[in-house]
């Protein structure tokens, strides 16, 4: 969710396709069948000499368009390759091609099925696109094939506030927040679905409770000057926001966000950005 101003994390947070036939035929079962077994043996059996795991550690260290360029090659030498497809799932988002993220793990979801992993990559790609709506199918099951995992959950309350579905979304949250209490990335999320819902006082609470957390970052703090301008506290909200971004985008956001509190949009407004 990291961006360079309060506007920007918004529109990725509300702004974080649907399965087709094959994949949703896939999940009917809970292992590869013996014909998809068959075709992951042979893509193994075919590869052209894969890196090496020591390769494969190395590149992690690298820039992610190495990383990304690496794991590219490594996908279409075998597309069965789950690591690669993950990986390559991960470096994509990263670069903003979301669209291409949530297809190589939507593709690679037809060889393995129950693959948690994937579906998370699935749900996050579509939600980081602005398409929580279509993620959430992949990120429920995610929750019920590994239902220890809170990133899995805090994917999946993004996804369902996205999609209109707020009280939903805040359950998914608390579920993250449950299985790792204090959290700050949760505490911002939860926080954000109330600013969407109109209720900033309760949000500003709890981003500054994120904000003493360890592992608090730059969007909180910028998610909290969102909160702050809101409600019309301008020169502090400018203040706050200047410290991880420049004094001209500062200016920018808090324009922005005047501009949108003077109609009649108000929280409808941030909701849509």
């Amino acid at each position: 969710m990291l961006n360079s101003g309060p506007v920007s994390t918004m529109r990725k947070l509300f702004a974080l396709a649907p399965l087709g036939a094959l994949l949703l035929a896939a999940c009917a079962t809970t292992a590869p069948t013996e014909q998809e077994q068959a075709v992951i043996d042979t893509m193994n059996a075919n590869s052209i000499v894969p890196a090496s795991a020591t390769e494969r550690q190395a590149v992690r260290s690298q820039d992610v368009l190495t990383q990304a360029a690496f794991w590219a090659e490594a996908h279409e030498l075998n597309p069965s390759d789950l690591e690669a497809a993950l990986e390559l799932s991960r470096t994509l988002r990263q670069l903003g091609n979301y669209q291409r993220a949530a297809e190589v793990a939507r593709q690679t979801l037809a060889l393995y099925p129950e693959n948690a992993d994937l579906l998370l990559a699935h749900g996050s790609a579509l939600a980081a696109a602005g398409r929580g709506a279509a993620g959430v199918e992949s990120l429920r099951r995610a929750s019920q094939l590994e239902p220890g995992r809170w990133e899995i959950f805090n994917a999946l309350g993004i996804a369902l506030e996205q999609a209109g579905q707020s009280d939903a979304a805040r359950g998914a949250f608390r579920s993250a927040l449950t299985l790792s209490p204090g959290q700050p990335s949760i505490l911002s999320n939860i926080a954000m679905s109330y600013v969407s819902s109109g209720d900033p006082d309760t949000a500003e609470r709890m981003l500054r409770e994120a904000m003493i957390r360890p592992g608090a970052d730059a969007t909180i703090r910028q998610n909290l000057a969102l909160v702050i301008a809101l409600q019309g506290r301008f020169d502090e909200a400018e203040e706050m926001a200047r410290i991880d971004v420049s004094p001209q985008m500062a200016e920018a956001n808090m324009a922005y966000i005047r501009s949108m509190l003077t109609t009649r949009r108000r929280y409808d407004a941030v909701r849509e950005n």
